[in-house]
């Protein structure tokens, strides 16, 4: 991998240091040229007009089958959303839920996991258990909390595959080993996974995952997907629906529901713009190697976990074992509040990461294209904080 390469086709690295993208990464030139393309011709030639029209549907289908591949699932399990969180409301909303139907989650999750978990509850009576994990909590401990939980009533186990909040990985293949036979299902959060880890959706065997594209991905903000796997589309209405919902659209006066399609999720206008810059950005990831980027993250965050788990004042929120982490890294400070950290990083010193609520923390982000001598840098300045 040549980082210094990389580097240059990414504008922000000869700005500042970029360390959050785990909040949204920063896009090379070329998705971000993509999209400029995309906006002049149809400016200039009209959305509409035959050969402009006809390009950017390709564009949408090329999309569709660039996200399907980055996850190994079949483009008919595979909608193009606009971020995260669409996703997991498609699925969550799109369920049949009753009264005492159980949803197991955790403490260290995004809202975007834990709200539409509790608007079940609010609407119909599903019972929410939110588990306890440490933010390092190890996978056997994972493993045992969730296999206590379950219970005849459990329908659906709902988690971060990447932890947001510290980067703990969670073991989802082996969740997925309690859960299968029981008819349990398992539905997961990959905000932080796409472009950070390698994916597999017919290795992790999960029934829903749902990425976005503006993250490790490194493309624009309004680009997701959505993969159902195929025996269970039908079993997910779709909430709001359009013409494409229908396998009679044009009829006035008849209706037939469009069951087993993804497409049944999908409204009307979309931005063609914003998917060329995320085909763009996939093919950037996919050339460099998911696997390559993975190796890479974690020896990045394992550098920055051992030059700093000893230094008095500081404690690193963090899994050490490499198996259970990622390029996600959340420290504190003694006498300093995160945001304090967050803003001296910022101002002093031209380092970007963030905040995170639960645990509080500073979150650093450490992708591909961070060197080790930014690793370095970071870990001088908060050793100079403290």
């Amino acid at each position: 991998m040549d980082v210094l390469k990389i580097r240059e086709q990414l504008p922000v690295c000869q700005q500042m240091t970029y360390m959050n993208t785990g909040w949204s990464g920063p896009s090379p030139a070329t998705v971000v040229n993509a999209i400029k393309e995309r906006l002049d011709l149809e400016m200039n030639q009209g959305p509409t007009s035959s050969e402009v029209y006809l390009s950017g549907r390709d564009i949408q289908t090329k999309t569709r089958e660039a996200m399907a591949a980055l996850i190994n699932a079949s483009i008919d399990e595979v909608c193009v959303t606009r971020n995260t969180t669409e996703g997991l409301n498609i699925v969550m909303n799109g369920l049949s839920w009753e009264e005492g139907d159980e949803i197991i989650t955790c403490d260290l999750e995004h809202t975007s996991v834990l709200v539409p978990s509790y608007y079940q509850q609010h609407r119909h009576g599903a019972v929410v258990k939110v588990l306890q994990f440490d933010p390092n909590e190890n996978r056997e401990s994972v493993l045992e909390k969730i296999s206590g939980a379950i219970t005849d009533r459990t329908k659906l186990v709902f988690l971060s595959h990447v932890e947001y909040s510290t980067g703990l990985r969670i073991p989802v293949k082996e969740i997925r080993q309690l859960t299968k036979d029981r008819g349990i299902l398992l539905l997961l959060d990959g905000a932080q996974s796409a472009g950070h880890i390698a994916l597999d959706m017919k290795n992790l065997d999960c029934d829903f995952y749902s990425i976005p594209g503006q993250k490790w991905l490194l493309g624009p903000e309004g680009v997701g997907a959505l993969f159902i796997r195929q025996d269970l589309i039908a079993q997910v209405q779709p909430t709001f629906v359009a013409g494409r919902s229908s396998l009679t659209p044009g009829n006035p006066y008849g209706f037939e529901p469009a069951v087993e399609t993804m497409d049944k999720f999908l409204l009307t206008s979309t931005s063609v713009a914003l998917q060329a810059g995320t085909l763009e950005a996939v093919k950037f990831i996919t050339d460099v190697g998911v696997a390559s980027i993975e190796d890479r993250d974690l020896d990045l965050s394992t550098i920055m976990k051992q030059a700093l788990i000893n230094v008095p004042g500081v404690n690193v929120l963090s899994p050490l074992d490499r198996q259970d982490s990622t390029g996600l890294v959340s420290i504190t400070v003694d006498g300093m509040t995160p945001e304090e950290v967050v803003g001296r990083l910022w101002q002093d010193h031209r380092i970007v990461c963030r905040q995170v609520s639960f645990p509080p923390g500073v979150r650093i982000s450490l992708h591909f294209f961070n060197t080790e001598e930014e690793v370095e840098q970071l870990v001088e300045v908060v050793k100079g904080l403290v």
